[in-house]
């Protein structure tokens, strides 16, 4: 390869490496905004079904989300970094759904819900094991039917017995009712696009250290002039199979003329064309021939 055109495929190489990084990277971040949307909705939709082809059906749909996080991460980053990412988008993205299911049910609650005044009929207290105070409020329309679906629930003390309160009830009674201010998605969706940001800022940040060389695979080794081993271990026999010897009957070659080659494969190639090379006062050359005045030995005294 020549000096002009070196450059030119180091470019060509260094842009290609570049869109693959940023497809890599496109692709996890509409993962991770399509995928946190999906699981949310899959999951609450599935868990409404009464049968065990639900909890199924969202053990899967998390098992694939799964996997394509640690594929296009793996990928992204190599393996070690890129599992460790997925791994912290997956345990967000959870995060995510489970405050999500709250936003979840107050839309469903808004969308279907029917606005009604009813009377506060009990009042019950349940204290938890952590000291925690939950109030439960047994609701009985006017009409006197019973308000559809489990109590009213509260963290503060907010009724009493024998109060009107204006409450939206779930008519399939699959959800408890809530006061409007209670039926409010707007700080659960905040708190979901926080999630949703912070997995694209794990996402960036692992694409930012793929791009700087920390989380991926160490290159091969190449050369100043930008060939690789391979190519110099070409040239290397073929200068051998030249025999192009000095008056001492050595073939002498520069060091610097293959950075990219270690003694080992200089030892190993010079066997295998019959060859043995000097190791020591060589005055900073290789020196090979069929007889020299010392096995080589891979060592300090190959390094140029």
């Amino acid at each position: 390869m020549s000096d002009s055109t070196a450059p030119a495929a180091g470019r060509r190489a260094g842009q290609r490496s570049t869109g693959r990084l940023l497809g890599l990277t496109a692709a996890a971040s509409c993962q991770v905004l399509v995928g946190i949307p999906a699981m949310i909705v899959g999951t609450n939709a599935m868990a409404a079904r009464s049968d065990g082809l639900g909890a199924l059906l969202t053990a899967l749909l998390w098992l694939l989300y799964a996997v394509g996080l640690f594929a296009l991460l793996a990928r992204l980053a190599g393996a070690e970094a890129g599992c460790s990412a997925a791994l912290c988008v997956l345990l967000l993205s959870a995060l995510g759904c489970w405050i999500g299911s709250a936003a979840w049910e107050d839309l469903v609650l808004r969308e279907r819900g029917r606005t009604v005044r009813a009377v506060v009929m009990a009042e019950r207290l349940d204290t938890g094991s952590r000291g925690d105070r939950t109030w439960y409020y047994e609701l009985t329309e006017r009409n006197g039917l019973p308000v559809p679906g489990p109590e009213l629930v509260s963290d503060t003390d907010r009724f009493t017995v024998g109060r009107t309160v204006t409450v939206i009830e779930d008519p399939t009674g699959k959800l408890s009712p809530r006061t409007p201010d209670g039926a409010d998605p707007t700080s659960d969706l905040l708190g979901v696009g926080g999630v949703a940001a912070a997995c694209l800022a794990a996402v960036g940040r692992t694409a930012y250290r793929a791009h700087r060389g920390h989380g991926r695979a160490t290159p091969r080794p190449r050369a100043r002039d930008g060939a690789p081993p391979r190519d110099q271990e070409q040239r290397l026999r073929d200068a051998l199979r030249a025999r192009n010897v000095d008056r001492r009957g050595y073939i002498r070659l520069s060091p610097r003329d293959y950075p990219g080659l270690t003694p080992e494969h200089v030892t190993r190639i010079a066997h295998e064309e019959g060859l043995r090379v000097e190791t020591f006062w060589n005055r900073g050359s290789w020196r090979f021939g069929e007889r020299v005045v010392q096995e080589p030995e891979p060592g300090p005294e190959y390094r140029t």
